[in-house]
């Protein structure tokens, strides 16, 4: 404001006629215009990188949960995913408390499916691999109602130290800082 008020000043002391005028309002468009397109170029540029760094934590998380799949897989040879797949919920958690299936047994099933179905349709953002710890204390709360059950958030419900962008770039690289209500109740 006060820079404006300066320019002011400055022009009520400058006579000029009207090519003088013209050519010096010309001047200010230009530089104003290299001045926005400088900005809009910057601003391309850190949400180019933003996306970039983004893209590479999701195909990270994805080739960890890979990984693990594998490597479960190969510990658990006799662990029959296509049959856990094809239980309906009330099956499934009633086989979890029972001890007939175990939450690793489901959790790496359903993960194994998540990403052969993101390989052809591309919706999945991260594989939350804290769940993979949550199986250490799950044992621990048989009278959940979910207990054992993998679930899958949207993007748009805030996790701990995940990005929750509801598709915007603005919003990428701003980890929540807590859960939501929603995510603190499943996870009990």
């Amino acid at each position: 404001m006060q820079a404006l008020q300066s320019i002011q000043d400055f022009l009520k002391g400058v006579k000029m006629d009207s090519q003088r005028a013209a050519l010096l309002t010309g001047v200010a468009c230009a530089v104003g215009s290299v001045v926005v397109l400088v900005k809009k170029i910057s601003s391309h540029r850190k949400a180019e990188e933003k996306i970039r760094r983004a893209k590479n934590r999701r195909e990270e998380s994805l080739q960890r949960g890979e990984q693990a799949v594998l490597r479960y897989k190969e510990l658990h040879p006799t662990t029959d995913s296509a049959f856990i797949l094809t239980l309906s919920l009330s099956e499934l958690t009633q086989q979890l408390k029972e001890g007939s299936l175990t939450p690793e047994d489901v959790l790496y099933s359903y993960m194994e499916k998540t990403l052969a179905v993101n390989k052809k349709l591309n919706c999945c953002t991260e594989i939350l691999l804290e769940s993979l710890d949550q199986l250490t204390t799950v044992g621990s709360n048989k009278d959940g109602l979910l207990y054992g059950v993998p679930v899958s958030v949207k993007e748009n419900i805030t996790f701990k130290n995940h990005d929750c962008s509801c598709g915007v770039v603005i919003n990428l690289d701003q980890p929540a800082e807590k859960d939501s209500v929603l995510v603190q109740v499943l996870k009990k």
